[in-house]
């Protein structure tokens, strides 16, 4: 695991220059990699790489240089071994390979890896560079182009702001995209002229700085093959376990305590038919609370287990370390424990550990799903006696229901636009319409750029064609994968969080054989009726206990808004981001304060719902990122690599 880092001219520049500018960078993202740094400088060129060893140190040295290429890459390639036997390779590193299978395969020879990748090859001969990520885009590229002078790219946005030239002032857009969609869309990150590379894609930068950003194969599209209703995931999930786990480092599973995590840690400690490390965050706050589930399994499996308690002084004390990790506006304070958990696992010795993410997003675990159905069912049998048994079936488990207010809302919200089902979003069209609501504190009055249509239609640029020809169910999958779960769980709850402490995350429901064996399943087998991940529940039933395999799905959260006010004095952070809410020019002032005043009121902060917590931690999240701005654009102290430096010229 590593970081990566790059800086490219249109002019030819000095030695001492180049190394400057990429010390600079790589020092910025040293926590990335802090085990290794290497860097190579060209006429026009520099590159480099921080390195996280997984594996022996001598081997896998990054980047490599021939005649022709320059390369280096952050992430892991599974299918190593089996790549480097096929083509009878004496390489010792994953990226030795890579470099061969371009030179063969030119940029096809990405679609014949299976991992988590991001990656960078400078083609010497047509002085091209090429970045290429990832199918779910679990390893980050960011990067920025002045078309007067350079072109940056690297694993973090704190690196490119730490040399540019340019003014890097926060993105409206993403502003926006967070407030609907709860997280950036496209190629749009939270700073002007700082973009992101999209999963699955690769870009081409030519001589002239010209860009060229491609799509690969996308796996979604295929059809659903198989009607087996005895298939069971056993053997592809236990595989996919398999083949990530190697490295010379030891590992360790999350556990959140339901299903998605139990069975990674049962596979983890079969397959190893060793006593694991499991981890897991518990909250002070019985509201948000798992801990009795996660010993649960902890003792059946026999596991070391830790737990990391979690206040919500927690959460306000390292909100803004956090925003730091994560580069990005937030919608919720979800990531900071997350962020807490992943440095108390680097103290305990740890580089790698296994999680449970991604499996609601193949298997069809999350309620937005089975609304879907519902709404569908509720527009076709308007008379129908079954219309409100079918979502106190699904929200069972939720003590909200025995609220006769809390049940008529949603009734409310389930009448609320039943005939779209021609609606390429259907799925996700309630979700959404928060946005006027939430557009109501910043300022995103221009309808020329922030309307509610106009958001939507640059979502549509993004979709390929086949979306328009996948079923209902098959669309709500695909708008979750390639939005919320790249864009946040992945990196501001994933990637970014975790790296930030120096570790790297493996998700084994993500491996590309798995999601190849699920696509071609059935959807109504894959989830029949209202039952969530039944497949998965099936194929583990006599491994796990009942008791676990059954528990209900309950989304992962954290304390909001009423952290930051907590005690007789609000947070730090709050209030130095109340001395600076007139100034913030994103931000509808009077009504922030007026939130913030609602906040502060116990009674009146018990009634806060969703969108208010939102609308809060978006505001606090821009304060943050205004920081992280004038932290790496002015206020950057030079400090030299403690590490060992090599220098090509």
């Amino acid at each position: 695991m590593c970081g990566i880092a790059g800086y490219i001219k249109s002019k030819d520049s000095s030695p001492k220059e180049f190394e400057k500018i990429i010390l600079r960078m790589l020092n910025v993202s040293n926590h990335r990699g802090p085990d290794d740094c290497k860097y190579i400088i060209g006429k026009n060129y520099t590159l480099g790489t921080n390195r996280l060893s997984i594996q022996t140190i001598e081997y896998g040295q990054q980047p490599i240089e021939n005649n022709n290429y320059v390369a280096g890459f952050n992430g892991e390639i599974f299918n190593f071994f089996e790549l480097k036997e096929k083509y009878n390779l004496k390489s010792k590193s994953e990226i030795e390979t890579i470099l061969f299978l371009y030179d063969k395969f030119d940029v096809k020879f990405v679609e014949k890896l299976k991992g988590q990748f991001a990656i960078y090859i400078y083609d010497k001969r047509k002085k091209n560079l090429f970045l290429f990520r990832d199918r779910f885009g679990i390893r980050p590229i960011y990067y920025s182009l002045n078309k007067l002078s350079s072109f940056i790219f690297s694993s973090e946005i704190k690196s490119i702001l730490s040399v540019s030239e340019m003014n890097h002032s926060l993105n409206g857009y993403s502003l926006a995209f967070t407030s609907m969609f709860w997280t950036n869309i496209g190629n749009h990150t939270s700073f002007e002229d700082i973009y992101i590379l999209p999963a699955n894609h690769y870009l081409k930068l030519n001589e002239k700085f010209e860009i060229n950003i491609v799509t690969y194969e996308n796996s979604f599209f295929k059809k659903d093959l198989l009607q087996n209703k005895n298939f069971n995931l056993y053997n592809s999930l236990k595989n996919s376990v398999k083949n990530q786990i190697f490295g010379e480092v030891g590992f360790c599973s999350y556990l959140s305590g339901g299903i998605d995590s139990s069975i990674i840690a049962y596979l983890l400690k079969n397959i190893t038919k060793k006593k694991i490390d499991t981890f897991s965050i518990s909250f002070e706050d019985k509201d948000y609370d798992e801990s009795s589930a996660q010993n649960e399994v902890s003792k059946f499996l026999g596991t070391n287990h830790n737990t990391l308690k979690i206040s919500k002084n927690d959460i306000s004390n390292n909100f803004l370390e956090t925003i730091h990790a994560a580069e990005t506006f937030l919608f919720r304070t979800a990531p900071v424990p997350m962020y807490l958990l992943s440095k108390f696992v680097k103290t305990k010795g740890h580089k790698v550990f296994f999680t449970g993410e991604g499996a609601d997003e193949i298997l069809f675990g999350y309620d937005i799903f089975f609304e879907t159905k519902i709404r569908k069912f509720w527009a076709k049998e308007k008379n129908s006696k079954s219309r409100f048994l079918l979502f106190k079936k699904l929200y069972n488990y939720l003590p909200q229901f025995k609220n006769s207010r809390y049940f008529r809302l949603i009734k409310d919200f389930y009448r609320t636009s039943l005939d779209v089902e021609n609606d390429l979003f259907y799925s996700h069209f309630v979700r959404w319409t928060q946005y006027n609501y939430m557009s109501s504190y910043f300022n995103l009055n221009d309808s020329s750029k922030f309307s509610a249509d106009i958001l939507l239609e640059k979502y549509f640029e993004t979709l390929p064609k086949g979306f328009t020809d996948l079923s209902l169910l098959r669309r709500a999958q695909y708008i979750e994968c390639t939005t919320l779960l790249t864009n946040y769980l992945l990196s501001s709850q994933g990637d970014r969080v975790s790296m930030a402490n120096s570790l790297e995350g493996r998700y084994p429901y993500l491996d590309e054989n798995l999601l190849n064996d699920t696509i071609n399943i059935n959807q109504n087998i894959l989830a029949p009726g209202l039952k969530s991940k039944k497949l998965l529940r099936d194929s583990f039933k006599k491994k796990l206990p009942h008791q676990v395999l059954n528990r209900p799905k309950i989304a992962y959260q954290a304390p909001e808004a009423r952290s930051f006010f907590e005690g007789k004095e609000p947070s730090k952070i709050i209030h130095k981001y109340l001395n600076s809410i007139n100034s913030l020019e994103f931000q509808n002032s009077k009504n922030v304060l007026d939130l913030i005043n609602k906040i502060k009121d116990p009674l009146s902060s018990k009634r806060l719902g969703f969108r208010e917590n939102m609308a809060f931690i978006i505001g606090l999240s821009g304060y943050c990122l205004k920081d992280l701005r004038n932290k790496y654009k002015k206020n950057y102290k030079w400090a030299n690599l403690k590490m060992k430096l090599k220098l090509q010229l």
